[in-house]
């Protein structure tokens, strides 16, 4: 049953936004399904994306390396 729910909300937000949403989740704490991400990059020549834009609850916000800052 538990492996059902995780393909549908893998087919619903595509593997690639469900992957970056349980990136910042892990840092945040947040809930992966109730984060909107708008941006994701890869700043100060990291390998990997670190630099994530999204919306959470009604505010947007930066995550630049482990550092949350509320955008608006």
């Amino acid at each position: 049953m538990i492996s059902r729910l995780i393909y549908l909300y893998h087919k619903k937000n595509r593997y690639l936004q469900s992957y970056i949403q349980d990136l910042i989740a892990d840092k945040t704490n947040f809930e992966p399904h109730k984060i909107k991400l708008e941006i994701s990059s890869k700043e100060n020549n990291s390998h990997e994306f670190n630099n994530f834009i999204f919306s959470y609850n009604g505010l947007r916000y930066e995550l630049l390396d482990e550092e949350l800052k509320i955008i608006s």
